[in-house]
């Protein structure tokens, strides 16, 4: 078991008025649990939190006038997740659920019906399972350099596979685009992650469904799997946004920063998350 300090701060110049939808709270899931949390924004702003669908994901709406918006987030969480199990096995398509079936098929920024000949040339011929997902990973490792910078917001899997260099987001659609070309159901996660290199931002893996539950894995390899606190699940990244707005902002700063604490908290520790000065509480 591992417990976690969030404190994300979103810092925008908003030119006019604008709906806010921002993807950036933790859900409470099989594996993880918000201990105590608190949001603030300034200027003091009603917010509200929407129904993501069927997926655990939080989607927080505000509404924001013109002017400088800061939103700030703080949690303590704890992650009780497993070591990937390298025994998990591929199920045949008559044996996935019914709402795992949407993972298989193409998408956006996953063009698996593209990659198909890829696929079959370098990971058809390995045996089924979580070893053969790791393959994937591993090529991508061994073919794909992490560099900053070099991608775009539009990039998709097959952009990523002829510049042959991304960031996690490009290393997980690539690896979801493969895995679903080869009949593995695969969607993206995005969550709060240690690394020391590069700066602090949101993380990007992925996960596959193996052996009847979903196995997350990370082709970046920049933080272990075991200690990323979830924040959102889809598709693609079309669906985990962590921020889209509909009118004039500007990001001018993001901070996602996140430490690891003991599991005894400190009286101390939870009550600077509960001060009332802190803010909108929101429940656990």
């Amino acid at each position: 078991m591992n417990v976690f300090h969030i404190d994300c701060e979103l810092d925008y110049d908003v030119a006019q008025q604008t709906a806010f939808l921002l993807k950036f709270l933790v859900p409470a899931t099989a594996d993880q649990r918000v201990i105590v949390e608190s949001l603030t924004t300034n200027p003091p702003l009603r917010t509200e939190q929407v129904h993501d669908g069927a997926l655990p994901n939080r989607l927080l709406r505000i509404d924001v006038p013109p002017g400088r918006l800061t939103v700030r987030y703080l949690a303590n969480v704890e992650v009780n997740r497993s070591a990937p199990d390298l025994e998990a096995a591929e199920l045949s398509l008559g044996q996935l659920p019914a709402d795992v079936l949407l993972y298989l098929t193409p998408t956006r920024y996953c063009e698996a019906d593209l990659l198909f000949p890829l696929a079959s040339r370098k990971f058809a011929a390995l045996a089924p399972g979580y070893r053969r997902v790791e393959s994937v990973c591993q090529w991508i490792r061994d073919n794909i350099d992490y560099v900053v910078g070099t991608s775009t917001l539009h990039a998709t899997a097959r952009d990523t596979l002829a510049e042959r260099a991304g960031v996690c987001r490009d290393f997980a659609h690539l690896a979801i685009g493969l895995c679903r070309a080869l009949n593995i159901p695969a969607r993206i996660v995005t969550g709060y992650a240690r690394y020391a290199e590069p700066p602090a931002d949101f993380h990007a893996v992925f996960e596959a469904y193996l052996s009847g539950g979903w196995q997350l894995c990370d082709p970046s390899l920049l933080s272990p799997v075991e200690s990323l606190v979830r924040i959102a699940t889809g598709r693609d990244a079309s669906e985990v946004a962590f921020a889209t707005f509909f009118g004039a902002a500007r990001l001018r700063r993001l901070s996602p920063l996140v430490e690891p604490m003991q599991p005894q908290h400190s009286p101390e520790a939870l009550a600077k998350l509960q001060r009332p000065e802190s803010g909108i509480q929101l429940a656990a």
